[in-house]
């Protein structure tokens, strides 16, 4: 499975993640705004014109951190789905992936700036539609199979469910969010539907 891009996060060459790696530690660190070509360089310890030469413009950056930050993590969590006989052990090893995810406070700081960034700039918010487009696209393939009737549905809604409860978790960090127990309700309130999906594709 391919990222939108023709090539995903394995394929870069090591200065490439090098420079990528430094963008994510910058926007950790200063924020969205933050996230210049020079910051970047400084923060990789390179000459402006390499992340020029790999990227060309900011917004090339940007595309290319999205990809390297969830291209290459969820081809991981698929990897893992794909070698579980069960529905029920791959539901089991999706919740354990958004356990980890929502234990990570990082990740979703990252996630939440890139969005913020996307929704200025159309170019960046269709890239950004597209790559969640592909991450629920290839979950779905992964835990049911290509064919399953009624996929698209289920998927959207888990999906749209896990980060509204990571947003709620991110900006309620101080009001002590329930994020365990709203998600173990969650959790039982969606098993049912992909066993039934799960079933429909054996």
């Amino acid at each position: 499975m391919g990222t939108p891009l023709a090539k995903g996060p394995a394929d870069y060459p090591p200065t490439t993640r090098a420079i990528l790696d430094a963008a994510h530690r910058v926007v950790l660190k200063r924020g969205a705004q933050g996230l210049t070509l020079v910051a970047v360089a400084r923060e990789a310890h390179v000459d402006v014109t390499t992340v020029s030469y790999h990227f060309g413009t900011r917004a090339g950056l940007i595309e290319g951190l999205m990809d390297h930050l969830y291209g290459g993590l969820v081809a991981e969590w698929i990897e893992e789905l794909q070698h579980l006989e069960s529905i029920e052990e791959r539901v089991d090893a999706y919740f354990r992936s958004i356990r980890a995810m929502y234990a990570d406070p990082e990740s979703s700081q990252a996630y939440f700036e890139i969005v913020t960034l996307a929704m200025r700039d159309p170019a960046l918010r269709a890239r950004l539609a597209r790559l969640n487009q592909w991450i629920v696209e290839s979950y779905i393939e992964a835990m049911l199979g290509p064919a399953t009737p009624g996929w698209r549905t289920v998927a959207e809604l888990t999906f749209a469910v896990v980060d509204g409860i990571d947003l709620h978790r991110a900006i309620g960090t101080d009001l002590d969010y329930p994020v365990e127990d709203v998600l173990q309700l969650y959790e039982r309130l969606v098993r049912p539907l992909w066993a039934v999906e799960g079933a429909a594709g054996e």
